[in-house]
C-alpha cells in the first residue's frame, strides 16, 4: 500500500540532495576508480601489461607502435575498473513507524527518516556511477527495487521509497532476511543497514553479513523518547505497554526505579551492539530523528572511509 507523504521528498529535500551531489563529486573525483581497480582485464584508461596476439583477438587492442618497431603483434591489457554495488537494507517493521503520544500532526517517524537517508545515500552513489539497490525487510526480505545505475535512475529510487509502507503485526526477522539477501547477491559490495535494530538477532544478523564478505555500515535510528521515556509523558502508576510489532501487552508499575532500570538496560543493549560491530569491522552509528539528515549522511560516509 502506498504511503502518501507529500513533504517527505519535497523541493527542499531535493535541493539538499543536489548539495550532497556537488560535495560528493568534489570528494570522489580521482579516488573512486583507483580504489576499485581489479586485476581483471578489459577496457580501461589504466594500462596493465602486454601479451602475444592470438587469432581472434580484437585488432583495436593491438599496439601498432610496437609492431612498427619489432614487427610483432602484442595486445594491450588493462585493469578493469569496477563499479561498487551499494545495497541498502531498510527496516520496514512496525517499530519504525512508532511515534510517542503528543507529537504534532505530520511528525516524521523513524521510517520516514530512514527513507530520506536511503534516498540521500542512493543519490550520492548513483551520481558516482555505482549500482544501487533497495532491500526492504520486516518479517522477511521483501521485493527489492533491482540494481540501478546513473543519476537518471534516481526517480526509480524515489518512487520505490514513496511506495513503501510499514509491516504491522509482524516480528522482525532480521537474520532470515539477511540470509535471503546474501543468497540473492551474486557480487559482494557495500551494505547499509538502516534500522532501529530493536531485534535480539541484530548483532548476529550484522555479523552474518560481514562473514559473507560484505562491507557493512549499520545506522541505528532512534526516537529520543526511546532513549529517555520520561520525555514522552509522566510514566507513573499502573501502565499497560504494548509491543508495536507483536501486539503483546504488559502490565507494569511505573516509577522512578523502573525508568532508571530501563535507561540502564537500554544503554547496555546499544553499547554491546556497538562493541560487537566494532570487533567485526562493521561501521556503527546511532542517531536520532532530531539530527538533520545531511549531517548524518556525511558522518556515515566518513565512518566508512568513503569520504575524507
Amino acid at each position: 500500500m502506498e504511503t502518501t507523504l507529500p513533504t517527505l521528498f519535497d523541493s527542499t529535500f531535493l535541493a539538499k540532495l543536489e548539495q550532497l551531489h556537488l560535495l560528493s563529486r568534489k570528494i570522489f573525483r580521482g579516488q573512486q576508480h583507483a580504489e576499485r581497480r581489479s586485476r581483471q582485464t578489459g577496457s580501461s584508461l589504466e594500462f596493465a601489461d602486454y601479451r602475444n596476439y592470438t587469432p581472434g583477438d580484437d585488432l583495436r587492442a593491438v599496439d601498432w607502435n610496437i609492431y612498427g618497431r619489432l614487427n610483432r603483434l602484442f595486445v594491450k591489457l588493462f585493469e578493469a575498473e569496477e563499479d561498487l554495488h551499494v545495497s541498502i537494507l531498510l527496516d520496514c517493521s512496525n517499530s519504525m513507524l512508532w511515534l510517542p503520544e503528543g507529537r504534532p500532526a505530520g511528525a516524521l517517524t523513524k521510517f520516514d527518516h530512514a527513507r530520506r537517508i536511503a534516498a540521500a545515500l542512493s543519490y550520492i552513489a548513483l551520481c558516482n556511477l555505482d549500482r544501487v539497490n533497495l532491500f526492504p525487510f520486516a518479517g522477511k526480505l521483501e521485493q527489492d527495487l533491482g540494481f540501478v545505475r546513473g543519476k537518471g535512475q534516481f526517480h526509480s529510487v524515489l518512487g520505490f521509497l514513496k511506495a513503501l509502507s510499514g509491516t504491522p503485526n509482524v516480528e522482525t526477522a532480521m537474520l532470515a532476511s539477511f540470509r535471503t539477501f546474501s543468497q540473492k547477491m551474486k557480487r559482494r559490495g557495500l551494505a547499509f543497514v538502516i534500522s532501529d535494530l530493536f531485534s535480539p538477532e541484530a548483532a548476529n544478523a550484522l555479523a552474518f553479513l560481514r562473514q559473507q564478505q560484505f562491507e557493512v555500515a549499520a545506522l541505528q535510528i532512534l526516537d529520543e523518547a526511546e532513549i529517555d521515556p520520561a520525555q514522552m509523558a509522566d510514566l507513573k502508576g499502573d501502565l499497560e505497554l504494548a509491543d508495536t510489532e507483536t501486539g503483546a501487552t504488559y502490565l507494569v508499575q511505573g516509577d522512578s526505579s523502573l525508568l532508571a532500570a530501563y535507561r540502564e538496560q537500554f544503554q547496555a543493549f546499544t553499547h554491546d551492539l556497538e562493541q560487537n560491530c566494532r570487533r567485526r569491522g562493521i561501521g556503527f552509528l546511532q542517531t536520532t530523528t532530531a539530527v538533520p539528515f545531511e549531517d548524518l549522511v556525511l558522518q556515515v560516509l566518513r565512518e566508512r572511509h568513503l569520504v575524507k
